[in-house]
């Protein structure tokens, strides 16, 4: 007995500590993590990667020399020590600028706020592996000139003054064993398949301190393949910075929140080139934990309780104070036209029952729809054609029942540290986004159209607001960007300038023109 005892450990050592390790993410809002679906779509990698999981992994069979050579072959991969049990070397360094010349815009910049002049986000970091257990360190620092800006009793607020700010960023430390990986984790997250944006789950503001449990690659069966992540972590708020769900207004919430979300995707073995997926997240105020049930799931991991609030307790089910999120996606790739379209389907509630939902499936609902297509011009040159809506304004269905804004919930909304963590325009926004660029390796020459309608449907549910000549005006802005990137073997340096004209600016009787710019300065080791 003793000797199988000991053989059995042998056993276990050698397959924890001398695997084939997979090693770290590629942190979203990196060039990296841009790149992966220009890849998978020029036929460069495995087209059963979803990407709607996000970040994603570098793996055995991508890995970080291979994934260089695909990005471009004059990057150099830098030596680092590393052998079968141990593995220590940078990861990347980034100084991403950006500036407003008249009022806040921008989303989907992790740490940084929407705010008038100049701010910049920082980050460095480095990678570890000792055995299974991977250890990725890349904090985030934020400073924000955070200028006063013009407002309206509708938008906005008066700044307090420069933002400075220290976040864990992309930071994270895991077990991981074969396709498994378990452990704690500060990074971004996003689910789903868009490109500019998602519904329920983004880079729009910094990352939050989470435990996962998720796949690094797909699980495959004879049904065909599953990646999932399943989260519980804690969202935090600043009561002394205006909110993002509440029109960059102050409203004093200083509630922390749990947050348990879960993301599913499955690819038919059938059907190769389709992912299907499914999201569903919840938040509820830390201090009222007590009151969200009896049972371990109800309290901690509410995304596997009943869909329908009959199921849950009808009525009682809106007492508890807790908020949900869910959507159903698909991606399906068309590997020999190098293209991609894919559509993701929300709700910001929950049905009272089948039937509620089969009668009003619009109710509390917005959508995500987009495309891409890669035609090629030579052997290394691209034109890539990106086009994509979001649609968070309540339907038409608020004229008999309103549902409010996406992302405006009880204990301060769908936030972490006030910005959303969704789509990030601001709340019950549509946004449309047409982008072509012409890709050589990682360089790049693009220009972008963007259309974003600030809350075209009254929160209210009814246009009473406009009758009493609160908000007799829409705000529409319309953006010209213009988009370059250019590399100098591993520095690489991406502008960005966009032109904004924004029409009845903060629902008021006037028009303005802000230029928003990025410079974006990015070194991969």
């Amino acid at each position: 007995m003793k000797f199988s005892l000991n053989r059995l450990l042998l056993h276990l050592i050698i397959i924890l500590f001398f695997q084939k390790a997979y090693t770290q993410t590629i942190p979203i809002g990196t060039i990296g993590d841009e790149y992966l679906r220009i890849l998978q779509l020029e036929g460069k990698i495995d087209p059963k990667l979803s990407f709607t999981s996000r970040p994603n992994f570098l793996n055995p069979k991508l890995t970080r020399d291979s994934f260089y050579k695909y990005l471009d072959s004059s990057l150099v991969v830098h030596k680092t020590f590393k052998n079968k049990f141990f593995e220590l070397r940078p990861v990347m360094a980034q100084i991403r600028t950006q500036y407003n010349s008249l009022l806040p815009y921008g989303w989907n910049d992790e740490g940084m706020i929407k705010a008038r002049g100049l701010q910049t986000l920082t980050r460095f970091g480095f990678y570890s592996r000792l055995g299974p257990l991977h250890i990725q360190y890349i904090p985030e620092y934020v400073n924000a000139e955070n200028a006063q800006y013009d407002i309206s009793p509708e938008y906005g607020s008066k700044p307090k003054g420069r933002y400075i700010q220290n976040f864990l960023g992309q930071t994270s430390a895991r077990l991981n064993i074969g396709k498994i990986s378990a452990g704690f984790s500060n990074e971004n997250l996003f689910w789903g398949p868009g490109q500019f944006g998602a519904i329920i789950m983004s880079n729009n503001a910094p990352g939050f301190a989470h435990y996962t449990l998720n796949t690094i690659q797909p699980l495959r069966n004879f049904l065909g393949s599953f990646e999932f992540q399943l989260v519980i972590g804690r969202l935090e708020q600043d009561p002394t910075m205006p909110f993002e769900a509440y029109s960059l207004q102050l409203i004093g919430f200083n509630q922390p929140r749990i947050f348990n979300g879960l993301n599913i995707v499955y690819q038919p073995k059938f059907l190769p080139n389709l992912f299907i997926g499914i999201n569903r997240a919840y938040q509820y105020s830390e201090n009222l934990i007590d009151k969200q049930g009896t049972g371990f799931v109800s309290k901690y991991l509410p995304v596997f309780s009943q869909v329908f609030k009959q199921a849950e307790g009808g009525t009682q089910e809106d007492s508890i104070p807790r908020d949900q999120q869910i959507s159903i996606y698909t991606r399906w790739l068309f590997p020999n036209s190098h293209a991609e379209f894919y559509f993701e389907y929300g709700w910001n509630d929950h049905s009272y029952n089948f039937r509620d939902f089969w009668i009003d499936p619009e109710h509390s609902s917005s959508y995500l729809v987009g495309f891409k297509k890669l035609m090629p011009l030579t052997k290394s040159r691209w034109l890539e054609l990106n086009a994509e809506i979001i649609q968070t304004a309540q339907t038409i269905d608020y004229l008999v029942r309103t549902a409010g804004d996406w992302y405006v919930y009880a204990n301060g909304g769908y936030n972490q540290f006030n910005q959303i963590l969704g789509a990030g325009s601001g709340q019950g926004n549509n946004i449309q986004t047409l982008q072509l660029n012409l890709i050589h390796g990682l360089s790049k020459i693009g220009i972008k159209f963007q259309r974003i309608q600030h809350q075209p449907t009254p929160a209210s549910g009814s246009y009473s607001l406009e009758s009493l000549g609160l908000r007799p005006l829409r705000w529409t802005d319309i953006g010209v960007g213009f988009i370059a990137q250019q590399h100098w073997k591993n520095f690489i340096l991406t502008p960005e300038v966009n032109f904004i004209n924004s029409m009845n600016y903060a629902f008021t009787n006037r028009a303005d023109f802000n230029l928003f710019a990025q410079l974006n300065l990015t070194y991969l080791w």
